[in-house]
């Protein structure tokens, strides 16, 4: 178990929020935050920033993951994350996109790491929700983390557990839950 440096969280959340700078360093800095915490945990390699060969999609983060019984072992041994450090909640066609990347792509699971929430409502699968939804039925997991969420996990163990709570939620609920 690692202990995730408070110095390093703050600095980059700093820049996350700092409404002087172009939307595309705070963006950037949402991702940097994610990809610390994800490098952290024992069997996870990640690559950030990626285009496709057509120069039609950009992947935030692709994870690889040997699973380790101390990290992510019930994940996939590929998944993707995408990061939105945006002001409003990322509505459903922005969440139709990232599953589209996934379905391209043959990934099982997808990570959405959000600043201010989605769209819709979980208890009538509305708008962001129903989205998730439909990706499941088709064989591809969604599961949402908010900025609040990520702030939580001082280790990697509180990390982890948090990430596979959230798996098991699509897995039973058949959409993605925010708590």
């Amino acid at each position: 178990m690692v202990t995730y440096s408070v110095t390093v969280i703050n600095s980059l959340l700093r820049t996350c929020m700092n409404t002087s700078l172009a939307t595309t360093d705070r963006g950037r800095a949402f991702e940097e935050l994610f990809c610390y915490l994800l490098d952290q945990v024992p069997g996870l390699r990640t690559r950030r920033n990626a285009l496709n060969h057509y120069n039609s999609e950009e992947i935030d983060i692709a994870v690889a993951n040997t699973r380790m019984s101390n990290g992510l072992a019930c994940f996939p041994h590929l998944f993707l994350v995408e990061c939105k450090n945006w002001s409003n909640p990322v509505d459903s066609s922005t969440i139709a996109e990232f599953i589209d990347k996934l379905e391209n792509r043959r990934i099982e699971l997808g990570v959405l790491v959000v600043a201010n929430g989605v769209t819709g409502d979980p208890e009538t699968l509305k708008s962001a929700y129903h989205k998730a939804a439909m990706a499941q039925s088709r064989g591809h997991r969604l599961i949402v983390l908010s900025l609040d969420d990520l702030l939580k996990a001082s280790t990697t163990r509180e990390f982890t557990e948090l990430l596979v709570d959230r798996l098991l939620g699509v897995v039973v609920s058949g959409t993605f839950q925010l708590l």
